[in-house]
């Protein structure tokens, strides 16, 4: 199996004058290229988990005014007390308060956001029950389910003692984004793929994994007769460990998808590359 076909189709572009390309692109297409950049190099201060385009631009909806919303509340508050302490009667209303009525008519509808309004008054309703109050409680909580800090559910103990018995129902073995998982743990995962003929998948995406848990991992694709996807994104893995991968790949028949990208030190910089999908040649 030949997985350096890609490189042949690179060479065409080596001729190509960069400075020519960048000014036949529209602003639109700058603007574009310098987001698809800062994906690919990243600032090294960020931390990985942090590093994702802004997508909170929204523009405003609605006409909310806090001001008009809270001098209603008051002037509404003040005349049902005065209700209340003068037995349900009505005073006329004066002048000023007939304009500020119109005032508020006048004006559109506020839009009440209940997260962003505190007051500290407080609004007397008077209540009239034929039957009384029954008081319901509450529903249990939900049992509580044993995830790690991180949400991934899976029990690292438990995983590995799967791999080890060749477990036929286990088919993916997921590691993302574990912390505490050393690595030593992860080159002893590659080492129980070796003999392992049911996992599909595997992936340890955010977990710290060095050049020495891929190197693991390549002698381990030398071995391995059933894993078809293999995802080490988001780590530390130098251009040494991604190339003992790909090196390992000519040994292997049955990966179709070699994930590493985003890696914090790749072939010199900070170099991503989103996924490689390998076709196997057909048997003769």
């Amino acid at each position: 199996m030949s997985c350096f076909g890609y490189r042949r189709e690179l060479s065409k572009y080596e001729d190509v004058d960069e400075d020519e390309l960048l000014a036949s692109l529209s602003p639109e297409e700058l603007a574009e290229l310098e987001k698809e950049l800062a994906d690919i190099d990243p600032d090294a201060n960020v931390p990985i988990g942090h590093r994702q385009r802004d997508q909170t631009d929204k523009t405003p909806t609605g006409t909310f005014s806090r001001e008009a919303l809270m001098k209603y509340w008051e002037n509404e508050t003040r005349r049902l007390l005065e209700n209340e302490i003068g037995g349900g009667k009505e005073e006329p209303v004066t002048e000023e308060e007939e304009e500020e009525e119109e005032d508020n008519e006048s004006k559109p509808e506020p839009v009440i956001d209940s997260n962003s309004l505190k007051t500290n008054k407080p609004t007397f309703l008077k209540l009239q029950r034929a039957e009384p109050i029954q008081l319901i409680p509450p529903p249990p909580p939900p049992p509580p389910v044993d995830l790690n800090a991180n949400g991934n559910p899976t029990v690292i103990d438990d995983a590995f003692q799967r791999v080890l018995s060749n477990d036929l129902q286990l088919t993916e073995l997921n590691l993302n984004n574990i912390d505490d998982i050393s690595q030593e743990t992860l080159v002893r995962f590659a080492e129980a793929l070796r003999s392992n003929t049911h996992v599909r998948v595997f992936s340890l995406a955010n977990t710290r994994a060095d050049d020495y848990v891929a190197l693991a991992i390549a002698k381990m694709l030398k071995e391995n007769s059933s894993i078809t996807s293999l995802n080490i994104e988001s780590n530390y893995v130098s251009g040494k460990g991604v190339m003992a991968l790909v090196q390992a790949l000519p040994g292997n028949s049955t990966l179709t998808e070699l994930r590493f990208h985003n890696q914090r030190h790749m072939c010199g910089g900070q170099v991503g590359v989103v996924s490689v999908q390998i076709h196997p040649l057909p048997s003769v």
